[in-house]
């Protein structure tokens, strides 16, 4: 962002002073040296977005792609995907000790595209890196294409963030911001805790490359606002929003945004209608997403939320089920999740269904929260106890080729993700406290300036945060405690972009004193 901080003297003035030589200039002359200096220092960046993006390219390459190959097991989800994508499994009969949870598998077979019940526009991405493998392998699917596009995307994300870095006053200290900026990025973004998932059919690396991208060409925007990053921000907020169904209502926190963005070119008729426009997609993607849930996950997830969330460690199982209107018979499946098994009732028992999962919805969890706020903030704090971890641990990373034991995990460029799960503090109060210290910095940083530009990246970095609260509070009300530290992955994605804008706000003041002091 060419304005953030304007340090240059009499930016955008009627007149400008020469610093070399002191001599007032005139109008004209001021406005075409100023655009002139702007545009030199502002390429400073090209390059060294370039370098970043070479730098993140190889390394991630080293991590994941050459052998041997480092992914993350399947859980049981992957089906979801495989078989509307045209992927199957390549051996149908292979064991569940080796299918599941202890070793990635980056060989597949090519199958037919099944009518499945899932909904997700990442469907998508993996059937198009399903076509690109059949052009170049004819026999199997290599599961890399897949990790080669999240790769591909991920490297754009970084080159917008970085070529679009605030400039300052002089090359020198536009090329360290820059720097700092693609240094943080890369290092806490091609962490093997996030990169590992490019080769898995979770909608996690899917919304993770969506976040990175929605929020950079955002950024981008509050410098230079265009049609295609209008196109892009877009693409990636739908993404994100239709990635996993617990992300739909992330949509239209991102349809406010693209809202805002018509206040970077005011007197442009088209551009407000645009936006508005894209607005309007973000909102209908995500209602569709909502209600276009099958029957099968909803309950599912409906499930979680009832006996494995609110009454899970319940004080008062009969009275919490009488509040809802469950009938005592159930009383048994308190504590239990959706997959466990030798339950007093199946899970999948029809009267349970007709009895429950079809008479309550999410709208009766969340209200009974807000009548018990005191056991939500327990189911809070319990989400915090898993909100620091990045990757899932009991999902091996390497194949069974590789000779590992069954659940080893790749540690090879893991000290931002390590040392976050075994340092950050794992309570609330030290979650709530960074948030909104903050969400208070960014309200009062956008208070006092006037750059349509700034406030409106401010807005961007907001929203992140905003989205993070979102991601935190919607898998305990949609899914329960079932699974955290995988439900939390957006909550972790978002977190880490606010450190690293915390961090890059902490070099930028740095230098700015640095320039000031200097005169």
């Amino acid at each position: 962002m060419a304005e953030a901080g304007s340090p240059h003297p009499g930016s955008r003035g009627r007149h400008a002073w020469n610093g070399a030589g002191g001599k007032k200039l005139s109008g004209v002359q001021a406005d075409d040296e100023e655009e002139a200096e702007i545009r030199t220092i502002a390429d400073v960046r090209k390059p060294i977005a370039w370098v970043c993006v070479l730098a993140a390219g190889v390394l991630i390459m080293v991590l994941i792609l050459i052998p041997p190959v480092v992914g993350v097991a399947d859980n049981g989800d992957f089906s979801r995907v495989m078989g509307v994508s045209g992927i199957a499994p390549l051996h149908p009969n292979e064991p569940y000790a080796e299918r599941y949870f202890a070793y990635a598998q980056a060989d597949y077979a090519y199958g037919g595209y099944t009518q499945g019940g899932y909904v997700s526009t990442h469907i998508l991405l993996v059937a198009i890196s399903g076509w690109i493998s059949r052009l170049f392998n004819a026999s199997h699917y290599d599961i890399r294409y897949l990790g080669v596009c999240y790769l591909a995307l991920l490297l754009t994300a970084i080159a917008l963030i970085v070529r679009h870095s605030p400039a300052f006053a002089g090359k020198r200290a536009t090329a360290v911001l820059a720097s700092i900026l693609g240094g943080v990025f890369v290092w806490i973004f091609a962490d093997i805790g996030y990169v590992a998932y490019f080769h898995s059919f979770f909608g996690e690396p899917y919304a993770l490359v969506g976040m990175l991208l929605a929020v950079s060409s955002a950024l981008a925007s509050a410098e230079k606002p265009s049609g295609g990053l209008l196109a892009l921000f877009t693409a990636a907020a739908l993404a994100v929003a239709t990635a996993k169904i617990q992300n739909a209502p992330l949509g239209f926190v991102f349809g406010l945004l693209a809202w805002r963005l018509a206040a970077l070119r005011p007197d442009d008729r088209s551009w407000r209608r645009r936006t508005l426009a894209c607005a309007g997609i973000l909102a209908l993607g995500s209602a569709i997403m909502l209600v276009a849930a099958p029957n099968r996950l909803v309950h599912t997830n409906l499930y979680q939320s009832i006996f494995y969330g609110v009454l899970k460690d319940s004080p008062d199982v009969a009275s919490d089920m009488r509040e809802l209107g469950i009938p005592e018979k159930y009383a048994g499946l308190a504590g239990t999740n959706y997959f466990q098994k030798n339950t007093v009732i199946p899970q999948r028992d029809p009267t349970l269904r007709r009895e429950v999962l079809e008479k309550l919805g999410h709208k009766d969890i969340a209200l009974f929260y807000l009548k018990h706020p005191d056991r939500f903030v327990a189911k809070l704090k319990r989400a915090a106890e898993s909100g620091s971890m990045v990757r899932p641990y009991y999902l091996g990373n390497f194949e069974k080729e590789a000779g590992k034991k069954p659940g080893t995990l790749s540690y090879r460029f893991s000290s931002w993700s390590e040392w976050k799960h075994r340092h950050w503090p794992r309570s609330l109060a030290g979650f709530a406290l960074f948030f909104f210290a903050y969400l208070a910095i960014a309200a009062v940083w956008r208070l006092r300036t006037r750059s349509r530009g700034v406030r409106f990246a401010l807005e961007t970095l907001a929203v992140v945060a905003f989205a993070g609260l979102f991601s935190f509070v919607i898998p305990l009300i949609g899914d329960g405690e079932a699974d955290l530290g995988k439900h939390l992955f957006m909550f972790n994605v978002c977190f880490d972009m606010m450190v690293v804008s915390v961090l890059f706000g902490a070099a930028y003041g740095c230098v700015r004193l640095i320039y000031t002091r200097k005169g």
